[in-house]
């Protein structure tokens, strides 16, 4: 973890950090004081690290238990002098390299083993946001329960198939459906590691985990860039929250390259999601327990 907030800087720091933000002095202002939690560093999340980390975010966690491989470096903000280096150490140099004043913690863990209760006694006190960009269907329920638990806000950002689909769903607990409301479906449909051999070899393997699949880095840049509008409505601007946040509409469709897609290519598409789980709707709660009882 880095200390650079506990002692005082020199002059020199100071207009260094000062013109590391000159082009961008509001934003900086405004998120300084806030804190990113990110679950998962891959494509998605290293990327969404590293432009927070640009636009003055001070104050990370970054949570993820893989190391960078060849098959990673072309759609990632690492590169080959990061090669087999843990992805939270790597993008938590990469972030201290942009942002000398940054306070950036490392968890080199599978989140389903972290100690969340840990993150939510850091992140009581408001100004924290969590970011799930994860592969793995349990962990972005954990981060649901996480965020409901605690009362913490939520995105959570994902690509379809080869990276052409983007999905950003953005959640205010006790405001709006959850994860589980959108996305519960996905334990039965989605196209999991539930086949693969590694189960057989390693106990703590991850059965939920979507296999990789090929796509292009560009495409994942461009979703991390609207849902990074999202983050900042999320953490405080005003004129983004109004113009992008309405609480009912709160998933976001980004069609990059599906040309077959009935929405719009190059295009954002909002979307509703109703209420759909236990969790939100009671009455499902009591659908299940008739259920059982019958």
């Amino acid at each position: 973890m880095n200390n650079h907030h506990s002692t005082k800087q020199s002059p020199e720091q100071e207009d260094l950090i000062f013109r590391i933000f000159s082009r961008n002095p509001k934003e900086r202002e405004m998120l300084r004081k806030k804190y990113l939690v990110i679950v998962g560093v891959g494509s998605v999340g290293s990327a969404i690290a590293l432009v927070a980390a640009r636009e003055g975010v001070d104050k990370f966690t970054l949570i993820d238990n893989d190391d960078i491989d060849p098959e990673n470096l072309g759609r990632h903000v690492c590169d080959l002098s990061h090669l087999f280096r843990s992805k939270c150490r790597a993008v938590t140099g990469l972030i201290e390299q942009i942002n000398p004043d940054a306070d950036v913690m490392a968890v080199e863990e599978d989140f389903r083993n972290v100690d969340r209760i840990g993150i939510a006694l850091d992140a009581r006190g408001g100004d924290t946001l969590l970011v799930a960009a994860t592969d793995s269907v349990e962990c972005q329920s954990l981060v649901k329960q996480l965020s409901l638990e605690e009362g913490i806000p939520a995105v959570y950002i994902g690509c379809w198939g080869e990276a052409t689909m983007g999905e950003i769903l953005y959640v205010e607990p006790g405001r709006t459906p959850c994860y589980e409301c959108y996305a519960g479906f996905r334990r039965e449909t989605e196209a999991l590691s539930l086949n693969d051999p590694r189960k057989y070899t390693d106990l703590g393997f991850d059965q939920t985990k979507v296999p990789g699949q090929a796509g292009l880095w560009p495409n994942i840049l461009i979703i991390c860039g609207f849902a990074f509008q999202v983050i900042l409505a999320l953490l405080g601007d005003e004129e983004r929250s109004k113009r992008l946040l309405d609480f009912e509409h709160t998933l976001l469709l980004v069609n990059v390259g599906d040309f077959d897609s009935p929405l719009q290519p190059l295009a954002v598409t909002p979307a509703s999601v109703e209420r759909g789980c236990a969790i939100c709707d009671e009455s499902k709660l009591l659908e299940d327990d008739e259920l059982e009882i019958f």
